[in-house]
Parts: structure tokens; sequence; C-alpha cells
């Protein structure tokens, strides 16, 4: 379960400031200006989510178009919220156009392929919510990895939502065509 925190209306660089003097505080901001305290995940989850991001990276590497970020990476989308996706995947070249300061930063950028894990903390629509906010906002493909459901939910953009109950595996589309993520080690029941 995640805290929110009363509008603080905190410009990019207060906002950067507080996530850099509260480095032990996983921090999103939503579009309101509400600071979003998210909960630390538990172990399991926390290798669940390693081997996700382990999985993806290793396929970027094989293809080298893009940049692939862990969950403490921070983005602030179009609409001012700034989000941690817990693995994400943008296009090289999209990258590229930022300025230094900018990667060095929280980058102003919407990624093109973004991952949520849900965990024993959170709530199912708090994540649909925002992957409704992430393809608003200019992201391609986004999924929600539920182990506690053995569900994947596809959000594609100019898509209905999709979801693969028990799947072994799931295949990336658009941006990501030829990513295929194993769930077996994910979803232990399913294998």
């Amino acid at each position: 379960m995640s805290t929110i925190l009363p509008p603080m209306m905190l410009d990019e660089e207060q906002f950067f400031q507080l996530v850099m003097q509260n480095p032990e505080l996983p921090l999103e901001q939503n579009a309101r200006g509400e600071v979003i305290v998210m909960a630390p995940t538990g172990g399991l989850t926390g290798w669940q989510n390693g081997r996700i991001f382990s999985q993806l990276s290793n396929w970027n590497d094989q293809h080298g178009r893009g940049m692939v970020f862990d969950s403490s990476t921070l983005f602030r989308l179009p609409n001012n919220a700034v989000r941690s996706p817990d693995s994400t995947w943008i296009e090289k070249t999209r990258w590229n156009l930022l300025t230094s300061k900018q990667q060095k930063g929280i980058p102003p950028i919407s990624p093109n392929f973004v991952i949520e894990l849900r965990s024993e903390t959170d709530r199912l629509v708090d994540l649909q919510d925002k992957l409704v906010e992430y393809l608003d906002n200019g992201v391609e493909l986004g999924w929600i990895v539920d182990p506690l459901l053995a569900q994947v939910h596809i959000y594609e953009a100019g898509k209905p939502v999709q979801v693969l109950d028990r799947a072994t595996t799931v295949a990336g589309t658009a941006c990501v065509a030829g990513f295929v993520l194993d769930l077996k080690e994910i979803f232990p029941a399913a294998g």
C-alpha cells in the first residue's frame, strides 16, 4: 500500500532534491502534485522483478536498439506526473535527444515500453490506472505482470486491454517486437 502526501506543488528541481535527500524512500508524484511514498517490496517480489529486468535487459543487449531502466528510475511524463515503472525500455534515438542534464536527473520522457509487477501491497486498480496514464502520455506498450492472479494485462496504444491467464510467456509487440518474457519463474504454478 502506498501513502499519498498532500499536494506540495514542487517544481522539477524541488522534487528531484526531495528524492535525492531521501534515497531510502521510493517516491513518485502524480499529475496533481501529490507525492506518493511507495511501499517497499518483499524479497520474492524483488527477485521476480530482477528476473523480469534481466530478461528485458538480455533481449536489449542482443538487439541494441534501446535503453533499459530499473525500478529506481524516475521519468517525468507530459502530464507532469513523475513515475518509476518496475522495468522500462526507451528507444535509443529518443533517449539521445535528451540533454546530458536531463539524462542525469529525472528524464522528461515517456518510455516506449513499461512493465509493472504487482506485489502483495499493490492494488490492481491502482496499477491499471497507472497503465492508462502511461498510454495517455505516449507509452506505446505496457504490461501489468500479476503473480497473485497469474495474469498479464497488456495495454497497447489504440487497442483494448488484453488479459492473459496463466500464460507461460508473453510476447512483445510494437516497439519491443521479438521480446518474449518467460513467466515460468514468475508464475511458478503456470510452469
